[in-house]
């Protein structure tokens, strides 16, 4: 049916159901909406509901197509070489290929084993490239006995070598993809499977994985074929829209099938723990929007046959081949991030935050590649927005800006890299130091003057980073930023006015980080409160108190600040004997206890001096009063005296040396010496001699 003959059916149609409407007495035409524009959708409705019922019924015009494709490769138009000579020809080429492929990826299957044994630590990545390297030549191969299979058999330019070329060529890109996916999941070589995942599930993706590109190929070289025939829109048309409805359904089932190996691929290309609410949902729930996207793809060739145009099919397809090398991209930075953690030596080129640093950036720049290659695809190519001219302009200034930002947000990566490996592991944050309480084991030791003012950089470099970043952007994007540069400077004279208190507070905290009053991990006491430094910002302290409170104290009221944690700490403490004691034998015995302690590998790193007596410091009515001192370094001092005094406690009483008890001897008027006071009450209480016994 012609286009005219088309209009003027609808044409029919639309005046019999107005004189319809008409005798049975409704308006023919709304009151509110404007009658011409209605009468055009309803006839545009009309047309496409009838295009669609057309294709539905265009299978015998397909048919006649495929007929057709039969006489275009018969002996007739091809030299005298039959039909079915050529499709013999056709298939021992496909299989020539095939097996030149499959050659050479035999020869090359045992150094393939080889590189996939090294895939661990720094060599493992090397070793992976070269894995993607081997790929090339069996493809190589297949592309060589192709074109030969090609040019001895299908020479000239006639319809059976056009048809050979556009076979063999499906059959090479049907072989290059399913090599990325061989690549990723390594269904035969489990140690270089680039996500965690198991055999079978790889097995599974892999399958599934070749069918639906299979299927996605045969569908668009049956569209290849009716357009190289010039077939009639009909026929062309009927082969979209049933090729939508069989690809749908087929896609369908096919991500039916994966939902659970998909979802454990997806969960097995990020650390369970690490990963984001965002990650573990698409992992959980990506059937429903994969299920989305293939009834777009469909409802899109519906469309496109219906309208004969497939700008939005393209772009779908576009979309869907950059979801999946996004997920190819992040399995494959997932497994460096490992290598690099994990390497064989068992001391890592990387630590974990500069794994991870390096994976956030690569990340981002893929994400700007794949966002601008959208973008010109829905912007240009399918809604129209933009010419192409125009956008090629406006993608030089965002091809800057995105290298601006691509660039900032590299270098704030190496700012936390940087500032995390001097921050993390030095700083105590639980138990504090110095005089408080500790664990046996003692608190973390005290981070560095440089530990200590990394914070400080790290928000200083955040704003001058985020502040040059943004103006670029906005200047290379044609915004004029002059104004923004003048109110800004505004903006932060009026603060400092208003906020004197915020900047005393400021200005303290940044002489009390140049004079190195305190450092992370430290113990202090700053007079209302004392504990140790957990962090700061620009404008207060953190203190832990030892028995858990947490208080934060501006710069500005801080006042005097004692550090119980510098360099060393002198411990004293004082013991009572009995005034018998000998002095000599008890310097000796103190003297034999700090050597053991000084020998002990637990302890005799924290001492700068041993163990020792000082001397007499008091002498009471009843026990001698002996003065003990020691010097550690200020980790866990409260740890050493307990130990100190637990080998006393235990030691001296063995050879001989008395702790004083607090009693009192006491010696009567007959020369009887009472040990002490309950003794002396007891005597006391006893009758006189003769007399006679209390009734109680």
């Amino acid at each position: 049916m012609s286009q005219q003959q088309m209009d003027t059916m609808v044409e029919a149609i639309s005046q019999s159901v107005m004189k319809k409407m008409q005798a049975q007495g409704t308006p023919a035409t709304p009151a509110a909406p404007s009658g011409p524009s209605m009468s055009i959708a309803s006839a545009d409705q009309a047309k496409m509901f009838l295009h669609i019922g057309e294709l539905v019924t265009g299978l015998p015009a397909l048919w006649g197509e495929f007929r057709r494709l039969g006489e275009f490769l018969d002996a007739s138009m091809n030299q005298g070489r039959s039909l079915k000579t050529f499709l013999i020809l056709l298939v021992g080429a496909i299989i020539a290929a095939l097996f030149a492929e499959w050659l050479v990826r035999l020869l090359l299957a045992p150094l393939r084993r080889r590189l996939a044994a090294r895939v661990q630590g720094l060599p493992g990545i090397r070793a992976l490239i070269a894995l993607a390297a081997l790929e090339t030549p069996p493809l190589l191969a297949l592309w060589i006995a192709g074109n030969a299979s090609e040019a001895a058999r299908f020479m000239g330019d006639l319809p059976q070598t056009r048809f050979s070329l556009a076979i063999l060529k499906t059959v090479l890109l049907w072989r290059m993809l399913q090599a990325v996916f061989r690549f990723t999941l390594q269904p035969k070589l489990p140690a270089a499977r680039l996500p965690n995942l198991g055999d079978e599930d790889a097995r599974t993706i892999y399958r599934g994985a070749s069918l639906a590109i299979l299927l996605l190929l045969i569908n668009n070289v049956i569209a290849g074929l009716l357009r190289a025939l010039e077939s009639p829109q009909l026929a062309s048309g009927s082969a979209q829209f049933y090729g939508a409805i069989i690809m749908m359904l087929g896609m369908t089932a096919i991500c039916w099938w994966l939902k659970g190996a998909v979802s454990r691929w997806l969960m097995g290309v990020v650390t369970p723990s690490l990963a984001s609410p965002i990650k573990r949902a698409i992992a959980r729930h990506w059937l429903f929007g994969a299920i989305l996207l293939v009834i777009l793809f469909a409802n899109a060739d519906i469309y496109g046959a219906v309208t004969g145009q497939s700008r939005i099919s393209n772009a779908l397809m576009l979309t869907l081949a950059i979801l999946v090398g996004l997920l190819v991209i992040e399995s494959m930075v997932h497994r460096i991030h490992v290598l690099l953690q994990h390497p064989t030596d068992g001391t890592p080129f990387v630590n974990q935050r500069g794994a991870e640093a390096l994976a956030r950036c690569a990340r981002f720049g893929v994400l700007i590649l794949a966002i601008a290659a959208l973008g010109r695809t829905w912007a240009v190519d399918v809604s129209g927005v933009m010419a192409g001219e125009d956008f090629n302009r406006a993608a030089s200034n965002l091809f800057s800006a995105g290298l601006t930002a691509f660039i900032a947000y590299c270098a704030w990566e190496l700012v936390r890299y940087i500032t995390d490996r001097y921050s993390t592991g030095r700083g105590g944050s639980g138990a504090s130091s110095g005089t408080g309480d500790t664990e046996d084991h003692g608190p973390p030791s005290a981070a560095s003057r440089v530990a200590t003012m990394m914070p400080i950089f790290r928000i200083g470099l955040a704003v001058v980073i985020s502040i040059l970043a943004v103006l670029t952007v906005l200047s290379q994007l044609g915004v004029n930023v002059t104004p923004l540069i003048a109110g800004a400077s505004i903006f932060g004279l009026a603060i400092s006015f208003g906020s004197q208190t915020l900047v005393k507070d400021v200005v303290s905290g940044l002489f009390f980080l140049i004079d190195d009053a305190f450092r992370v991990g430290e113990y202090i006491d700053v007079g209302k409160a004392k504990g140790t430094v957990e962090g700061f910002t620009l404008r207060s302290l953190r203190l832990r108190h030892q028995n858990g409170p947490v208080h934060t104290i501006p710069y500005g009221q801080l006042g005097q600040v004692t550090n119980y944690s510098r360099d060393w700490a002198t411990i004293k403490f004082q013991l009572r004997f009995v005034r018998e004691t000998d002095l000599e034998k008890l310097r000796k015995a103190v003297k034999k206890i700090g050597q053991e302690m000084l020998e002990d590998p637990e302890m005799k790193e924290e001492f700068l001096t041993p163990l020792k007596m000082q001397g007499v410091f008091e002498i009471a009515d009843n026990a001698i009063v002996i003065r003990f001192k020691f010097t550690v370094r200020p980790i866990k001092p409260t740890y050493i005296q307990r130990e100190a005094l637990k080998r006393l406690i235990r030691q001296l009483p063995e050879q001989g040396i008395e702790f004083s008890t607090g009693a009192v001897a006491v010696r009567t008027v007959g020369g009887q010496v009472v040990p002490d006071i309950a003794s002396v009450a007891a005597v006391s209480l006893l009758p006189p001699p003769g007399a006679p016994a209390s009734a109680n």
